[in-house]
């Protein structure tokens, strides 16, 4: 089953940028409309005002001529008025007014029921003039200018959105350059001191700290690869003298009693423990020095005491690799076939490499398939034996492969990638 992917941060980014941006249009649509509603209210007023003063001496001058209210196109009644005399009778009115509602009306502003009212009085104590405007074309109007806020500001939203992906992409070139730096850099052969220097310096400064932190942790690796290749040295120097000097007294001792069937196993295991401690030393530095040599495969196994393991005759298998370490890989290998109960080991070249089989108990399909599985990268296999052997592979470049067989078991070795 293939793992979800992980969230980016472009993605979230873009994300909260957009829905930031459109919590800030709405407010700021909101704060429009409260500011705006209240204008509007006013202007409407001012409106009132005027149309008061423009009608008031249409009715006081003699003789003046006063025009209908004109029919709203729509057929809806917006605006409507009415002349009271000192007494509070009404003088005249125009089509729609509510005379009898009005009355009580006083000079300035005020509301009745669905009219927004403004009574003038009439200079010379002619009455009061009352003018009015339904509540339903303030509201009208009041709702225009709140959706064209609205629309604009979500306009600009989505116009600007575009905008803020881009330049939000740009931002984060730097991290993605930190990434692409990071994956080119060689960790299995290059010093990690050189990190920095490939890293370069940092773009942004919430990138400083990370470029402090891998120069930090780049030096420490490096003095701590210093103290292995120090110690592997010195180990590999002080092991050797004495590991000769055992494999040379049991040689005489050998030659002094020839039927010693223990001094023999023992010799045998001496050379056996030679290999195996020098080649590790080597092989797990942070970076094995090969030592490649033309060699002959089979000649290497036959002299590596196969003890109750028998090799099969076969054609040469010449290869160019490091005698040391692949002697190591191979002991390893004959180890894991006698433990499960090989007595005869078959050797053939292949392209690059060599194939080893023995005739033991194998394993189980399933089995096979973990083995197979553990190879890869970035995982760990179990057992010593094909452990030193990837390791081995992968020191001169290759790999190894696990092919099916019908009995037994078998490996093969590719030293060149």
């Amino acid at each position: 089953m293939s793992a979800e992917p992980l969230p980016t941060i472009a993605r979230r980014l873009l994300w909260v940028t957009a829905v930031g941006s459109l919590v800030i249009a709405l407010a700021m649509s909101a704060a429009a409309v409260l500011t705006v509603d209240a204008e509007v209210d006013e202007l409407l007023d001012d409106g009132l005002q005027a149309s008061a003063a423009l009608l008031a001496p249409l009715l006081i001058e003699p003789g003046a001529a006063l025009a209908p209210t004109p029919p709203d196109p729509e057929g809806e009644l917006r605006f409507a008025w009415a002349w009271y005399d000192s007494a509070g009778r009404l003088v005249r009115a125009s089509p729609g007014a509510e005379p009898g509602a009005w009355q009580s009306a006083g000079s300035g502003f005020s509301d009745r029921h669905h009219w927004r009212l403004y009574g003038l009085a009439l200079r010379g104590e002619q009455g009061l003039l009352v003018v009015a405007q339904t509540r339903a074309e303030r509201h009208e109007a009041r709702r225009e200018v709140s959706s064209y806020a609205l629309l604009a500001g979500l306009a600009m939203t989505l116009l600007c959105l575009p905008l803020l992906a881009w330049r939000a992409q740009q931002e984060l070139r730097p991290l993605l350059r930190l990434g692409e730096r990071l994956a080119d850099f060689d960790a299995g052969r290059a010093d990690p001191r050189r990190l920095p220097a490939q890293l370069g310096s940092a773009e942004r400064g919430e990138l400083l700290p990370v470029h402090e932190a891998l120069a930090s942790i780049s030096l420490r690796l490096g003095e701590r690869l210093d103290f292995e290749r120090e110690f592997s040295a010195q180990a590999a120097h002080l092991l050797r003298t004495p590991l000769a000097g055992i494999e040379a007294q049991l040689a005489v001792a050998l030659r002094e009693q020839p039927d010693q069937l223990r001094l023999q196993r023992v010799r045998q295991a001496s050379q056996r423990l030679q290999h195996l401690v020098l080649a590790l030393l080597r092989l797990f530095r942070a970076e094995p020095e090969l030592q490649r040599k033309p060699l002959e495969v089979r000649t290497l196994l036959t002299g590596l005491q196969l003890g109750e393991l028998e090799l099969d005759d076969g054609p040469p298998c010449p290869l160019d690799a490091d005698p040391e370490l692949l002697a190591a890989a191979l002991l390893n290998l004959v180890d894991n076939a006698q433990r499960h109960g090989a007595t005869r080991l078959t050797l053939s070249a292949i392209p690059g490499g060599l194939r080893l089989v023995d005739n033991g108990h194998g394993v189980t399909p399933e089995r096979l398939d973990a083995l197979r599985a553990k190879l890869q990268p970035n995982q760990h296999s179990s057992g010593l034996g094909l452990r030193l052997a990837l390791l081995v592979a992968r020191a001169h470049g290759g790999r190894i492969e696990l092919p099916g067989v019908e009995r037994g078991f078998a490996v093969e070795l590719h030293l060149q990638a």
